[in-house]
């Protein structure tokens, strides 16, 4: 077996130990867990404070003072696969799963990984600013050729699961300065660096990410 294969399979491994559940991660459960019990899973953490939450592009589905230091966040360091885990709680309740990897996956791993389709969501402004880069396929808006960097996101009944994906910024520019079309990983180039497991209990009323079950 090749390296990169045997790395792979140990990362999708790190990433659900159980299987693909977009809702938990190492016995750590959204809307379920508190506090005290991620810690007693986790260990000692290296800091713990009421903090921002980020969630771009789509914070438009969720509550908007989330990005007002509404939440506890708890992180951890010396986790293995991983080089750092955040985690947001809300009424001590684990709202929001953040995993920022050691090292990057391909973007075609994610639905192995979670059992989901996942979609592409491109920050508004770059839409705006390049509207001649993006056309519909299937009654979606793909672009033709991806920015530096870009979400992959797909709804579960209870969780939705945002992936970063970098896309190297100097390659990414020069392809789109020049027209050329992003091909790797099946139409979604770059390496997933982060990965957000968002609690659907932070759902604005009639969110955006409820359309995605339909």
């Amino acid at each position: 077996m090749k390296l990169t294969a045997l790395f792979m399979t140990f990362t999708f491994g790190l990433l659900s130990a159980d299987g693909p559940q977009p809702d938990r991660w190492h016995n750590l459960v959204l809307s379920q867990t508190s506090s005290a019990e991620a810690i007693k899973e986790l260990g000692a953490s290296v800091a713990d404070k009421d903090d921002r939450l980020f969630l771009r592009p789509i914070n438009k589905w969720f509550e908007s003072g989330l990005n007002h230091k509404a939440l506890r966040k708890i992180s951890f360091k010396d986790v293995e696969g991983f080089s750092e885990v955040d985690l947001y709680f809300r009424e001590d309740k684990l709202a929001v799963i953040q995993l920022t990897l050691a090292k990057g996956i391909e973007p075609t791993a994610l639905p192995n990984v979670y059992g989901l389709k996942f979609e592409p969501y491109i920050d508004g402004i770059f839409e705006a600013m390049n509207p001649s880069n993006f056309e519909r396929n299937q009654g979606k808006v793909y672009p033709k050729t991806y920015p530096s960097e870009y979400a992959l996101v797909a709804v579960s009944e209870k969780s939705v699961v945002s992936a970063h994906v970098t896309n190297n910024g100097f390659g990414a520019a020069l392809r789109q300065s020049n027209g050329i079309r992003d091909t790797a990983g099946a139409g979604f180039p770059g390496k997933v660096k982060l990965i957000q497991l968002i609690s659907r209990d932070l759902d604005i009323k009639g969110g955006a990410s409820a359309d995605l079950l339909k």
